[in-house]
């Protein structure tokens, strides 16, 4: 059983939720304020059972397929009244305790084996800042949850993996940020993760370079010459045959050919990652973060403000995200030593 985490309440995280589960009712646990859902459902006309649950163990023993809540002790005071009209597209930092705790108690509910993983629909990182939590995202908050130091962001979608080996910093940051230690360490999670997570005994990892025609031995930038290169024969002396592929030029190894050649690419920087995967499957992919000791993934949008509580939002990518999270679940208890 997997945990869903409530998201922005202002958002369509709640909607897409509620419109995921009627696609597909298999039990899972939806931590938030059962207001958010209740009157979110009330004002989009979905119909669907409701039942609030005292612990994970009690949803798991739930007889019949209502939409299970366990309920934040934090409320979203807004929902609370009745005959207000809800406050879709206007974040306020009072929405951010509801929105830490429901993200924390998944967390730590899937780290004690409670729940079999975590799936988050958006969250809006300025309204946590603004209310005082000092998080840059849902990875790490994650990753400073499960104990861990270096999460990896992964996203999945009509069969292209991307890793971005530097995320959410400036492109002018990124050479300065790209290490030897960096990337070894990104590879052998990325690595680690498609062995056990999705179950590719022999994984192929493509590594792109970071400037145009990956440098072309100097003349366009060094890095590939004094990092990139350098971390590939470390890895390719130490791994199997076939492992380590690359660096090449970036410009060369999205076309549908070349995606037959590796079955996850480390890209140098967020947008030479996100570009080609959401060009190929926007709405259709899912955020994975991996290094973790429990199964997170999530939908590859935002909150979508300017169509909160009006019934458009897709459920797609959150629909995928519940499916892959189950499977990724799966092939980590099969990997398990007996």
């Amino acid at each position: 059983m997997l945990a869903v985490t409530m998201g922005d309440p202002v958002g369509i995280g709640p909607e897409v939720a509620l419109k995921g589960f009627l696609a597909d009712r298999q039990k899972r646990l939806h931590i938030g304020d059962p207001l958010v859902y209740r009157r979110t459902a009330e004002h989009l006309q979905i119909s669907v059972p409701m039942r609030e649950v005292a612990s994970p163990e009690e949803a798991r023993q739930a007889d019949g397929d209502d939409f299970l809540i366990l309920p934040t002790e934090h409320r979203v005071s807004q929902f609370a009244e009745e005959k207000s009209a809800i406050p879709f597209a206007r974040p306020q930092p009072a929405h951010a305790a509801a929105t830490m705790e429901s993200i924390l108690s998944a967390c730590r509910m899937a780290v004690a084996g409670r729940v079999d993983g975590v799936v988050t629909p958006p969250i809006n990182k300025s309204v946590l800042h603004s209310a005082g939590y000092d998080v840059p995202g849902h990875t790490e908050l994650l990753a400073h949850c499960a104990g861990i130091a270096y999460p990896v962001m992964m996203l999945a979608g009509e069969g292209l993996r991307v890793v971005p080996v530097t995320i959410h910093q400036s492109l002018r940051s990124v050479a300065e940020t790209l290490t030897f230690d960096l990337l070894e360490k990104t590879f052998l999670i990325t690595y680690e993760a498609l062995q056990r997570d999705f179950a590719i005994a022999a994984p192929r990892i493509m590594v792109a370079g970071l400037n145009p025609h990956a440098g072309e031995q100097g003349a366009f930038g060094h890095e590939e010459q004094e990092i990139i290169l350098p971390v590939c024969r470390k890895l390719a002396q130490e791994m199997p045959a076939g492992v380590v592929l690359g660096p090449l030029p970036a410009d060369t190894l999205f076309h549908p050919q070349a995606r037959l050649g590796y079955d996850a690419i480390l890209c140098m920087y967020h947008d030479q990652a996100l570009i080609p995967l959401k060009m190929l499957a926007f709405g259709r992919a899912v955020n994975i973060t991996l290094g973790l000791p429990i199964v997170r993934t999530s939908v590859d949008h935002g909150t979508a403000y300017p169509i909160a509580g009006q019934g458009k939002a897709d459920p797609t990518s959150f629909q995928l995200a519940i499916q892959l999270a189950r499977q990724l679940a799966d092939n980590r208890l099969r990997s398990k030593p007996i």
